[in-house]
């Protein structure tokens, strides 16, 4: 079965079920899988086949799961824009995927002019909506007179067959196109109900950007598959959000950090009835304890955390009852990966040893795009090497310690620099930290660390270096603290070390 018959499949088996709300529209499993049967038809009728690509530049709507599910159905494979992305670096993509087909929301409109005006792109365009760039046709109306009967293609689908193309930044080089298969979202769905206990009562807010892995693999599919509904928004404001949250009576929602912090810091925050939550997913980057700990205090909600990459998923879990006990881990590998921490020969290490993670298993993407060299880089001895460098305690809790790359070498010592950061992050008057290598003649390299304060909070470079004394080696210790309002992020909330260490270059 792939990913497309689910939507059929809930459409036979509770047709009047909801499936999905956005604003004042509300579909039903039945209605949902007419809509993207219309849709299927559509693509075919443009002369969109198995295999072909399909770019969307779309905001959260409807209509990006719609494309979604038809592609699925009809083996056709999807390429998610990001939205926040350049000019120049859409059309690195576009060049890349090769797409026939680019949908876009209207808002979108002077990028896709300048697509177009740069002499490549697709051969077609549709337009979700606006009355921008009129000579391409409107989405809605290249559906509504189609067929919802199920489309004939279906059946030479299989779990096997990529599902879409998703771009991961070129912090080293141009960016890299992971294809993920109709398996690799099954299994993540499967982890999601093995792990989290999501079942067909659960309802989902879908408020991270549907052209991340996030929220496609922790807020959408998951629940899908297992025949909850959801609730779709464009926003991504913080009182809104919680405001939803309360109004909607949301079991489970997905963001990053900084999100979940911000929803503590609204006027809302204070009266919000949250009993009807299950539990938050905190992704992208790790959670701080006190975040954690104010709203399992303050609201009864604990987070489920874990680790996962655009290749993989989600490789591990740290459940609920854990979540204190062992902050910071990342938790365990899920059922069906295979998780070893090794040196830089392959060899297995021991306990509370760091080294870097590799991973076997059917969530595992089948390559990178048209990349067979950085392909077999990745996938050296059929185990998937993340770049990551990580340890497992005596429990078997992982830890995540930092990049490979990122790790500082100070006279021979490796220091993982998110191990000093989290020992910052325990004073209470610290919000977040990012701790980067600063050069150093004698040592080759040093521990500089950035920090952004708790609101109203005040502590100074040398009360932050006394309190780490003993918490850390000494070597460990950042000889010099920066302190700044807020941090360069990428789209998904990671901190751009790279950014701060060229802060450096102008100290």
């Amino acid at each position: 079965m792939n990913i497309g018959e689910w939507i059929t499949k809930r459409a036979i088996i509770q047709p009047d079920k909801p499936f999905l709300t956005e604003n004042n529209k509300t579909y039903n499993n039945l209605q949902f899988n007419e809509r993207v049967n219309k849709t299927a038809h559509a693509l075919s009728h443009l002369g969109i086949t198995k295999g072909d690509r399909v770019a969307l530049l779309m905001s959260n709507c409807s209509e990006f799961l719609e494309i979604f599910f038809a592609c699925a159905k009809t083996g056709a494979i999807m390429v998610p824009l990001n939205l926040r992305l350049a000019v120049p670096e859409l059309l690195y993509i576009l060049k890349d995927s090769e797409p026939c087909t680019l949908i876009y929301s209207s808002e979108f409109a002077d990028k896709i002019r300048e697509i177009k005006s740069a002499g490549y792109g697709p051969k077609q365009y549709l337009r979700h909506g606006g009355e921008n760039l009129k000579e391409d046709p409107v989405f809605a109306e290249s559906v509504d007179d189609f067929s919802g009967i199920e489309p004939l293609e279906m059946e030479n689908v299989d779990l096997k067959d990529p599902l879409f193309i998703m771009y991961i930044s070129g912090t080293t080089g141009d960016p890299k196109g992971a294809v993920l298969t109709h398996q690799n979202i099954l299994f993540g769905a499967i982890h999601s109900l093995l792990g989290y206990g999501i079942d067909r009562s659960y309802k989902s807010l879908v408020v991270a950007p549907l052209f991340h892995i996030g929220a496609l693999a922790a807020s959408v599919t998951p629940i899908i598959y297992a025949g909850g509904n959801i609730v779709i928004s464009t926003f991504y404001n913080a009182s809104e959000m919680l405001k939803t949250v309360c109004r909607e009576k949301i079991n489970y929602l997905f963001a990053i950090p900084v999100m979940f912090q911000m929803m503590t810091e609204v006027e809302e925050w204070k009266d919000a009835d949250l009993a009807h939550v299950h539990f938050f997913i905190s992704g992208g980057a790790p959670i701080p304890l006190p975040v954690i700990k104010k709203y399992q205090d303050e609201k009864g909600v604990g987070f489920v955390q874990g680790y996962a990459l655009t290749e993989t998923g989600r490789l591990t879990s740290l459940d609920l009852e854990d979540s204190i006990r062992k902050a910071g881990s990342v938790g365990k590998e899920v059922f069906h990966v295979n998780l070893r921490i090794v040196d830089d020969n392959g060899k297995n290490l021991p306990a509370n040893q760091a080294g870097e993670i590799i991973v076997q298993g059917p969530n595992v993407f089948s390559g990178y795009w048209r990349k067979d060299l950085a392909t077999a880089a990745a996938m050296q001895g059929g185990w998937f090497h993340t770049g990551d460098m990580g340890r497992r305690d005596e429990d078997g809790f992982i830890y995540i310690v930092g990049r490979k790359v990122e790790m500082i070498i100070s006279s021979g010592e490796n220091i993982y620099p998110m191990e000093v950061e989290r020992a910052i992050q325990l004073l209470p008057q610290i919000k977040e930290a990012a701790v980067v290598g600063m050069p150093d003649e004698k040592r080759g390299e040093v521990v500089g660390a950035f920090v952004i304060l708790q609101k109203d909070a005040r502590i100074s470079e040398n009360e932050i270096l006394s309190a780490l004394q003993g918490k850390i080696a000494h070597y460990k210790i950042p000889k010099k603290i920066f302190f700044v309002d807020d941090f360069p992020r990428n789209q998904s909330g990671k901190v751009l070390k790279r950014i701060l260490k060229n802060h450096l270059e102008d100290k």
